[in-house]
């Protein structure tokens, strides 16, 4: 690559963009003008915030005790100058409860039925505009004295075996005032309870200290108030700057390749001497460039539009509660950092992304869809009771977000723990969106598509005119997706259902397996090969009177007896960084409790042979040989691998599908055929299930299991290995998948073409020969 070009391109795109009017504005006028006006529309708003009393009822004041009071009585002149008499909760309650609320208190001394009340209580709370009543029964007052006095008048006993009539607080949860006043009101009516409890012990001379013996203090260790503003700062910056670093992205990108289009620029950009690597390594730095700026000055602007509105608000309760200072300065140091490889993997998506539009109208209705894709990965960091740890470190755009958000709070132990894994998932990431949009700059089918009339009718025509031997590569991810989500649209309408023990019989088993491979994975494959390709036999792969098939198959048995081992530990890795939960576990042994009542040979049908079929037929039948039309075999590999692994559900069994997908994948490639993929698939999952009943009675009915054995327990699936046959199998499996990388492979026409491209693209960079990168693909 030709860093000189890259500059030359680079300048050329931050001056274009620096003189669109919509770019500045989007990256500097909105921050600059949006926060501070949204601050002054909120001071504006706060006026006409206003705190209304709570408006009561009391039925049956007079069944109150008198000692301790509820209520007291405050005597105010009216207009007319006559004296006017009201209620209010005792000033002792509402400090110890902590409201601080106002009260309208409309209380009427005799009291009613309890039947009587309640029927009245709706019509009462919506006729006299009330938020809450508090009915006090007939006789309260009369029992509530007799426990006052209950030691005096030697009644101990009196009323343990009559019913206690208790007061009732009546309100409406589908009005909010209604619910607001609830709140406040029990925390009054607790305070009041503990005072009369604390009354009725004192008068029977027992010590208060029965009932409440000890009480337990608080020790806050946090240094206030800079470790609680770094920690509210770490759950808000992440957030915000995954949001503005996408934002800012996207609009530069879709300038720079759309707005290029309509312009008319872009051809000759194209027909300049740098390579299309240059041209999108040139065009990403700038729409970096962008991201980062658009994310500093929003933050900036919002930290300062805070800092001026919490101030106007200090002397506010809202305010007080809400101002919890400015961030940490060294805080902003961790956010700058993360903010780089996050504005790169934001840039290189949206660039990808941008490419396929035809004009700048089209490329924005793209943007949704990619925020809508990152929003699950933003919003998990924000969540309650979820940290930085093994599984979440490889979550793309979350482990950032977690690992920014570790750093603000000054936990660098955990974050330098998982620093390596969050660094690695988002370097790849980056590689291969950054590869992605190479490949849309090397394709002038998407770069000069032409506008055109959406029809149903012709789209479907053309669908079925245009039909290759192997499926398209938006047809293959079509039907991962569909492949992904039956289960959950229709599964729990076909599939059955647990029995009345909470169990899946051996019955409702075969049943279930049945229908979730056959129906749900294989059949829509098996309808889509039919309906978008002319060829079943090459899109899956259906080949097997060849010599790559006839030594593949033994080779890929034993290639799954080798890894077998390695299976394990990479489970138990997995395992102890992601564990299970035991509710989890507890539904995965109820479904597979019906496997005791199946034969050897059942439980090898349904979990080896079945899913090995019908997984690959999907896999590495249907979206593999639709992925190959992408022009790399690594990249179509890797995405049938990850569908894999994603068709397995739980994430403990997703990782090691999708790991050992990749070897499947090269497998069925290498050998051009499909029954070496199955062969392996099947060997593998029969292993697994074979170590699984693996227990020290196990190996003394069978003596020979000691040369591969060297522990066990009496639990199954926990039997270890000795280290001579893992070593065995280790460098037999290397020497086996050199045998099959020496296969000579056969390569789509997309991959050819891409090859000679990748070829010409060295020759270029090297100096030999004239460019001849310029010929894309059609």
């Amino acid at each position: 690559m030709n860093w000189d070009n890259v500059k030359l391109i680079l300048k050329r795109e931050l001056r274009d963009q620096a003189r669109d009017r919509r770019t500045l504005f989007s990256v500097i006028g909105l921050p600059v003008l949006l926060y501070p006006l949204m601050g002054l529309m909120v001071l504006q708003v706060m006026q006409f915030r206003q705190t209304h009393p709570t408006r009561l009822k009391v039925i049956g004041l007079n069944e109150l005790p008198g000692v301790p009071s509820l209520f007291v009585t405050e005597t105010s002149k009216g207009e007319d100058g006559t004296e006017k008499s009201s209620y209010q909760f005792d000033e002792e309650l509402t400090q110890a409860s902590g409201v601080t609320s106002r009260f309208d208190i409309e209380a009427s001394e005799a009291t009613v039925d309890s039947e009587v009340a309640e029927k009245t209580a709706r019509e009462s709370l919506t006729a006299d505009n009330l938020d809450a009543i508090i009915y006090f029964p007939p006789g309260f007052r009369e029992r509530m004295e007799s426990f006052q006095h209950a030691k005096d008048n030697g009644n101990e006993k009196a009323g343990k075996s009559e019913e206690i009539p208790s007061p009732k607080l009546i309100t409406n949860s589908s009005d909010e005032r209604s619910k607001l006043a609830e709140s406040r009101l029990r925390q009054i009516l607790h305070a009041w309870r503990e005072k009369l409890i604390q009354h009725n012990l004192e008068a029977n001379h027992v010590p208060t200290e029965i009932t409440d013996p000890f009480s337990f203090g608080t020790v806050d260790l946090s240094e206030k108030p800079v470790d609680q503003a770094s920690f509210l700062w770490a759950k808000i910056f992440p957030f915000i700057v995954v949001i503005w670093a996408l934002t800012g992205a996207f609009y530069p990108a879709i300038d720079l390749c759309a707005g290029e289009k309509e312009r008319g620029t872009l051809e000759t950009l194209l027909s300049s001497p740098a390579l299309r690597s240059e041209i999108v390594a040139g065009k990403l730095l700038a729409i970096m460039t962008f991201s980062i700026a658009t994310s500093v000055l929003n933050l900036a602007s919002m930290g300062f539009t805070a800092t001026f509105v919490m101030g106007q608000m200090g002397g506010s309760e809202l305010g007080n509660r809400l101002n919890f200072g400015p961030p940490p300065i060294w805080s902003l140091g961790w956010l700058f950092l993360a903010l780089i490889p996050m504005a790169a993997l934001f840039s290189a998506l949206a660039l990808a992304i941008a490419t396929m539009a035809r004009s700048s109208k089209e490329g924005q209705y793209y943007l949704l869809p990619l925020l809508m894709l990152n929003l699950p990965l933003v919003v998990l960091p924000v969540l309650p009771d979820t940290e930085l740890n093994f599984g979440t470190s490889l979550i793309p755009v979350s482990g950032m977000s977690f690992l920014l958000k570790s750093l603000m709070e000054g936990d660098y132990l955990k974050a330098a723990t998982y620093t390596l894994p969050v660094l690695a998932v988002t370097a790849f990431c980056i590689w291969i969106s950054i590869r992605w949009a190479i490949d849309q700059f090397n394709n002038e089918s998407v770069l000069f598509r032409e506008s055109e009339r959406f029809s149903l009718k012709a789209w479907l025509r053309k669908i079925w005119r245009d039909r290759k031997a192997t499926p398209s590569p938006a047809a293959a991810f079509v039907m991962g997706i569909i492949l992904l989500a039956l289960p959950h649209m229709i599964g729990r309408y076909v599939l059955p259902s647990l029995g009345p023990d909470g169990k899946l019989g051996a019955g409702q088993l075969v049943q279930y397996m049945l229908t979730n491979q056959l129906g749900l994975i294989l059949l829509p494959v098996l309808i889509a090969g039919w309906v978008f390709t002319r060829s079943m036999k090459k899109t899956f792969l259906l080949r097997f009177a060849d010599r790559n098939v006839l030594v593949g198959i033994p080779m890929a048995i034993l290639l799954a007896v080798c890894l077998h081992p390695f299976a394990l530990y990479l489970r138990a890795v997995i395992q102890k960084n992601l564990p299970m939960s035991q509710d989890l576990q507890d539904r995965l042994a109820d479904m597979l409790g019906g496997t005791a009542d199946l034969p050897v040979y059942g439980i090898f049908l349904l979990f080896a042979v079945l899913p090995a079929v019908c997984e690959e037929f999907a896999c590495r039948g249907f979206i593999l040989s639709g992925m190959r039309h992408l022009g790399h075999k690594w990249a179509a590999i890797s995405i049938a691998a990850i569908f894999f692994g994603l068709l397995h559900g739980l994430l403990q069994q997703s990782i090691p599908a999708t790991i050992f997908g990749l070897m499947i994948g090269f497998v069925a490639v290498q050998c051009r055929s499909l029954f070496p993929a199955i062969a392996f698939h099947m060997v593998h999952n029969s292993l697994v299930f074979a170590h699984g009943v693996i227990t020290t009675e196990t190996i003394q009915e069978h003596s020979w299991l000691k040369i591969l054995v060297a522990s066990a327990s009496n639990m199954p699936g926990e039997a270890q290995y000795h280290v001579t046959p893992v070593v065995i199998c280790g460098l037999v499996a290397i020497v086996i998948v050199g045998f099959f990388a020496r296969m000579p492979e056969e390569l789509s026409d997309e991959e050819r073409r891409q090859t000679t491209l990748s070829h010409q693209g060295s020759l270029h960079s090297g100096g030999i020969g004239k460019r001849e990168e310029g010929s894309p693909s059609a």
